[in-house]
């Protein structure tokens, strides 16, 4: 069991760092206009709702989503799991302020999809697909790792539609490709794999046993 997760874990680094040295040669990776394009025309998201998903992702409400994802976390597991959410929260969160200006990959153009104003800096990680990884895919493996019936259903289920929101906000605003928002989101599930040991078992598993008085 020990090999498997290693191995998984190695296989997910050598994947991010595979797609960190390609964003880094390249503006995009292929089929990305195209499916930036198509998701634009699909699923049309209103622009005061997408601005308001990412607007989430910015201080201080970014902040209120490492509570709630603390207070969840602790819920299922306790305080070990709190606890590793926020070391999630914040190593990503500095991972994608020092890796952006590395990879240093240029942010979509009008002449290739619509984009709504003017976004700064570049486009790989996305910081808002790394803090929706870290607070919405954290409780969703978290839930899908430790939880039992209709719960861990209900909270994979938002969790994933959440993230998928976070997709579809983000391109609708042409701030991002598809491929920066799936690389963080893959950096996210690197970094949870790897600190999920940590976590230890759910408070309501039955094969944990309590010491009696």
């Amino acid at each position: 069991m020990m090999v498997r997760f290693r191995t998984a874990l190695i296989t997910f680094i050598v994947i991010d760092v595979v797609l960190a040295f390609s964003a880094a040669l390249s503006q995009w990776f292929p089929g990305d206009p195209q499916i930036a394009r198509a998701i634009q025309q699909l699923a049309p998201m209103p622009i005061p709702l997408a601005q308001a998903i990412t607007a989430s992702a910015l201080n201080p409400w970014c902040f209120m989503l490492l509570a709630a994802t603390i207070a969840v976390a602790w819920t299922i597991c306790g305080w070990r799991a709190a606890a590793v959410a926020v070391a999630i929260f914040f190593g990503l969160w500095v991972l994608g302020i020092w890796l952006s200006p590395m990879v240093a990959q240029p942010r979509p153009t009008a002449e290739l999809i619509n984009v709504v104003g003017h976004p700064k800096g570049y486009a790989f990680p996305s910081i808002f697909g790394l803090i929706y990884g870290a607070t919405f895919g954290y409780v969703g493996v978290l839930a899908l790792a430790r939880s039992r019936g209709v719960a861990r259903t209900v909270v994979c289920v938002v969790a994933l539609l959440l993230l998928l929101a976070g997709i579809d906000a983000r391109i609708v605003l042409g701030a991002h490709w598809p491929s920066d928002l799936v690389a963080s989101y893959l950096f996210a599930l690197t970094a949870i794999v790897a600190l999920l040991p940590f976590v230890g078992p759910s408070r309501h598993d039955p094969h944990i046993t309590r010491r009696m008085p």
